[in-house]
């Protein structure tokens, strides 16, 4: 008996060693960032269709290195086809993108275990996709929604902004609770419409998780627009063990860089998208829009680095309390291309390149339009 205890004792550590051997191997990107270099642009068909969806509003995009293999979330709210998620093979080759191919499609599940219902039929529900995460050590996906605030001809739709954690089949797994202050109201307070969680972000191995708002709270101050570049946003802080708020920055977006020919509620600049370049920088993509000029997106990269960061998690709102934002440095201008930039909202670290440096891989949301281009875009991350 003894004995047999021994061997048990014996194969229950050897087993748990194994385990976290696997967990300790499995790392993120972490590197050091001097500039970025542009090297080749890919385009897909415009909504083609794979096995009976459109692909279309690719909103975000992740790498799970160990399978080559990318995520794709599209924005469709079960309006063009069911709330879903792409799988795709992206192949480089001498430092282009060599092809694109659409390998599957998931479909996201509610709570209740059904597909989120055709848009318009159902007011409580409102999938939004914005981006979606790879966590290799769960194996699961994490994915971002806008949710819904709508008033019209006297008609109220409410549908909470949510950061929900899925399996890779797309089933419902867990969702993270809403601080204070970040639900839709009817009231100009908490988060704007098609304003919330564009841009998230695993780090600190997987440990952390960053989610960024697009335009600030209207407790926060009024948005980005021509000749005002005071707007403050927020970046937050998880801890994904425990699913809790530990942090919360103000991040300081640019003016609208052009002056709109009419005003709408899509003249807009804010962070699109988030990425962490190590545990303690992150890369933000600015994206801004202006009506008439339809034809252009305003898209630049900046890095902020948290270290030493004011943590404004206690202040309920930056016009009665303003904050010290975070400091950000420049780090590319898409206007240098010279060349069309389209609605970009995705990025994600893709494989290395020859030369040993990180990859950088865009894509665009087309909206599902005919005039638009569904861009990817390779860059090279210099050390």
């Amino acid at each position: 008996m003894p004995r047999l205890f021994f061997v048990y004792a014996f194969l229950v550590v050897l087993l748990s060693s194994c385990a976290a051997t696997k967990q300790v191997t499995v790392r993120q990107n972490e590197t050091r960032i001097s500039s970025v270099k542009f090297l080749h642009e890919y385009i897909m068909p415009l909504n083609q269709v794979f096995e009976n969806s459109v692909v279309g509003g690719l909103s975000g995009i992740d790498y799970d290195a160990a399978h080559n293999l990318y995520y794709l979330i599209s924005d469709d709210p079960s309006q063009v086809s069911p709330a879903r998620i792409y799988t795709a093979q992206l192949d480089l080759k001498e430092n282009k993108i060599d092809t694109i191919r659409i390998t599957g499609v998931t479909y996201l599940l509610q709570e209740n275990g059904k597909q989120y219902p055709k848009y318009g039929t159902d007011k409580s529900v409102k999938p939004d996709g914005e981006s979606v995460r790879y966590n290799p050590v769960t194996r699961q996906l994490i994915w971002s929604s806008e949710g819904e605030r709508l008033f019209k001809n006297g008609d109220t739709t409410i549908v909470q902004p949510s950061l929900t954690f899925i399996s890779t089949g797309g089933k419902f797994l867990d969702s993270i609770p809403l601080p204070k202050g970040f639900h839709f109201t009817k009231t100009e307070s908490g988060p704007r419409k098609n304003a919330l969680f564009e841009g998230l972000t695993y780090a600190d191995h997987y440990k952390t998780l960053y989610a960024s708002l697009e335009e600030p709270l209207y407790q926060d101050g009024p948005q980005s627009s021509f000749g005002y570049d005071k707007a403050l946003t927020r970046i937050l802080k998880f801890d994904v063990a425990t699913k809790k708020n530990t942090a919360q920055y103000a991040y300081n977006l640019d003016a609208l860089p052009v002056k709109p020919t009419v005003d709408n509620d899509w003249n807009v600049n804010g962070i699109s998208e988030i990425l962490a370049i190590n545990n303690h920088t992150l890369l933000i993509m600015e994206r801004a829009w202006a009506k008439g000029h339809d034809d252009h997106t305003f898209l630049k990269l900046y890095l902020v680095d948290l270290n030493g960061a004011e943590n404004e998690i206690n202040n309920a709102s930056f016009v009665k309390n303003p904050p010290k934002p975070l400091t950000k440095k420049l780090l590319f201008d898409f206007d240098t291309l010279n060349r069309h930039i389209d609605n970009f909202e995705g990025v994600t670290f893709g494989p290395k390149l020859a030369n040993g440096h990180h990859s950088l891989i865009f894509c665009v949301d087309n909206n599902f339009g005919k005039s638009q281009v569904q861009q990817f875009f390779l860059f090279e991350i210099i050390p």
